[in-house]
């Protein structure tokens, strides 16, 4: 799938999203004016704090010590992954993964990017997780292993779900694949977008049960 939609974008340019000039999904000018990055901040409360910290009022019900955010999930931000979740336009990842990796601090080798993994039954329809894609994409630029370490049971899903639906939906909702490689590991989980942020801790749970030493994460968008 990803070969054909490379051939696609040869004989059939994008528009970009931003202005609509014809030649790539994103143009350099819209790159820099319409992606606005959020101030470093706790992800759960929004107070700022230092490189993305989750604060301290925070920290006692958080498994994460910093989750990194690009910007709010509104404009072009909310259109690349509307293209890449819903429209099989899977170059948005790489554009997505560039955005991510600007925020990011200095990571020390030993850590593993792993991707919060979609329902099988979304990953059928588009041909790919998104999560995935940025994942790998995000590896490959800080030459670090992206492993795949979680599946998902069921396929429960979280859109437009409230904070209490959502927490009971995850309540068993992902599993540890390959808990050798999970414990005693740092870990950098990657999703492109965070709401309650009830999925991030509940995987970061989950990981943190199997031995994990450390969680942090990154993600695309807020809403």
């Amino acid at each position: 799938m990803l070969i054909i939609e490379k051939t696609l974008d040869f004989l059939t340019p994008y528009d970009c999203l931003g202005c609509g000039q014809e030649g790539s999904l994103l143009c350099d000018w819209c790159t820099e004016e319409k992606i606005i990055p959020l101030p470093s901040r706790c992800y759960k409360c929004n107070q700022l704090t230092r490189d993305f910290a989750v604060c301290e009022k925070c920290r006692p019900k958080a498994r994460m010590s910093n989750v990194w955010v690009v910007s709010e999930y509104s404009g072009v931000v909310q259109k690349l992954i509307k293209r890449l979740k819903f429209e099989r336009s899977s170059t948005a990842a790489g554009i997505i993964a560039r955005f991510m990796v600007e925020i990011l601090p200095y990571l020390t080798d030993d850590i593993l990017v792993v991707h919060v993994p979609t329902a099988t039954s979304r990953r059928r329809l588009r041909g790919y997780d998104q999560a995935e894609l940025i994942a790998k994409g995000i590896a490959k630029r800080l030459e670090l292993r992206h492993q795949t370490l979680l599946a998902r049971i069921g396929q429960s899903r979280q859109v437009g779900a409230k904070r209490q639906k959502r927490q009971s939906q995850l309540k068993n909702a992902f599993r540890v694949v390959r808990p050798q490689i999970v414990n005693q590991s740092k870990i950098l989980l990657i999703d492109d977008v965070v709401t309650t942020g009830a999925t991030l801790e509940t995987v970061a749970k989950v990981l943190k049960d199997a031995g994990a030493k450390k969680v942090y994460a990154a993600i695309f968008a807020q809403r």
